[in-house]
């Protein structure tokens, strides 16, 4: 294997590594309650859209002989789950930081930074 291998697969590796230690951290907030269990609702569907980038933009940059169909499929159905993701958490991190009643140990951010974190 090559020199760019053994480097991708390095960079795969902490990135990897990166995010298993953000989502423990975050699930860890949640369980203790310094994280408002509702930001889940926005966190949920921007890892899938992070998710949905990183295939697309390996199937969009993917080297090959004759048309790269994927692409096209690729464009035609994930832009509008995409942009719906994203509208979705917008609204509802919009809807949680404007909501005043009944959070769950939130503070002026909405439960971001709750109870003094």
């Amino acid at each position: 294997m090559g020199h760019r291998g053994r480097r991708g697969r390095r960079r795969r590796g902490l990135a990897l590594v990166l995010a298993v230690a953000g989502a423990a951290v975050l699930v860890r907030g949640t369980l203790r309650g310094a994280m408002d269990r509702r930001w889940w609702g926005v966190l949920g569907p921007l890892v899938v859209l992070g998710l949905m980038v990183g295939v697309g933009w390996r199937i969009l940059t993917a080297g090959g002989i004759g048309a790269n169909i994927g692409a096209g499929l690729l464009i035609i159905f994930g832009t509008p789950v995409a942009a719906g993701l994203l509208l979705w958490a917008l609204a509802w991190a919009f809807w949680l930081v404007t909501q005043r009643h009944g959070h769950e140990g939130g503070g002026d951010l909405g439960g971001i930074a709750s109870r003094g974190v």
